[in-house]
């Protein structure tokens, strides 16, 4: 009889018998989650808001396929970064979409994380990159510089454009006839003012990557994003490009890098999309495809959250989820 009881009272889970017979507290190993069914997130879109809203909360069919993987793809952007993630974006080559990818890239960071995001226009020359984000930014890598009581983000502010979501950008020279040329120096002093006041800094560069600003961005980037065109003349500057950071001794920033095949011109190639991703996979790069969208194209300020169209919006916060992952603490880099 006392066999008995003491078989009916003995745990049936192998983990829990093991825990108990350890000597590891009850209260420790019992969760609440396991007691109670998992909680459906109500929709939030489509029929099933309809049905959810129409029988006043009673039925709740859950989330779509679709919703729940966004969430998802928030939930990863949102990432814990303990200090921050600076991304510089390379091409090799003009006309592939770079700024316009930068700016689109900083925009779902700043849409879906609340805390300062700003991307920087980093091109010796003339740069555009205010011009997709901020048409008019009151300061530029003088003013920062010499600001001499930077403290902190409202003082920065005061030098940066920002668009309507609240994304920030620090122009580069916007006239061609610079009377200061953009150095190394200077690129140092301002990134380590917005490293005080920021979390993520995008990085708009130029397309000689033997230009003597490059080596201070790359020393500086924790992450890299190519910009590829699907064509001979616009992939083969990236392939140069990622064999010059290889002979810079740069492997491993490259194997973290990102390679993003940019439709730019409608002139979408299935054949050639294959080749160029199995070709670029092969160098330890992630490879992502950002389709045609008009908007993206047609120049002036980006507006990703009302004019962008539904796929390019997923396509970007896949690519923006796939470089928060990319993430890593300087403690947990290899040597």
């Amino acid at each position: 009889m006392n066999n008995r009881r003491q078989d009916t009272l003995a745990p049936t889970d192998p983990d829990t018998a093991a825990r108990t017979e350890s000597g590891e507290s009850v209260s420790g190993s019992v969760r609440i989650s396991d007691m109670v069914a998992p909680r459906k997130i109500p929709p939030g879109a489509g029929w099933r808001r309809v049905v959810h809203a129409g029988t006043f909360h009673a039925f709740n069919p859950g989330e779509s396929r679709a919703e729940r993987h966004h969430r998802e793809l928030c939930d990863r952007i949102r990432r814990h970064i303990r200090r921050q993630y600076v991304i510089a974006v390379v091409s090799g080559k003009g006309g592939v979409g770079k700024t316009t990818i930068t700016a689109a890239i900083g925009a779902v960071f700043r849409e879906v994380r609340p805390e300062n995001i700003v991307a920087v226009d980093a091109v010796p020359g003339f740069g555009t990159l205010a011009g997709r984000i901020d048409e008019n930014p009151p300061g530029d890598y003088d003013a920062v510089l010499g600001d001499t009581d930077v403290q902190g983000y409202a003082d920065i502010r005061e030098h940066l454009g920002q668009n309507a979501i609240g994304l920030d950008v620090l122009a580069g020279n916007r006239s061609s006839d610079q009377s200061r040329p953009l150095t190394p120096e200077m690129f140092a002093g301002v990134l380590a003012r917005l490293r005080r006041t920021h979390t993520v800094i995008l990085i708009d560069t130029a397309d000689d990557l033997e230009h003597p600003v490059m080596g201070a961005v790359l020393d500086a980037a924790d992450t890299v994003v190519f910009v590829s065109g699907l064509t001979p003349d616009n992939s083969l500057p990236v392939t140069r490009s990622i064999d010059l950071m290889r002979s810079f001794g740069r492997h491993d920033l490259v194997s973290r890098s990102m390679v993003i095949l940019n439709d730019s011109r409608d002139r979408y190639d299935r054949a050639a999309r294959n080749y160029l991703t199995e070709r670029f996979t092969q160098c330890g790069a992630i490879v992502e495809f950002l389709p045609y969208d008009p908007h993206l194209g047609k120049g002036g300020i980006l507006d990703i959250a009302n004019e962008a169209n539904k796929t390019t919006r997923l396509r970007l916060a896949e690519i923006t989820a796939d470089l928060a992952d990319k993430y890593t603490p300087d403690a947990e880099r290899p040597l």
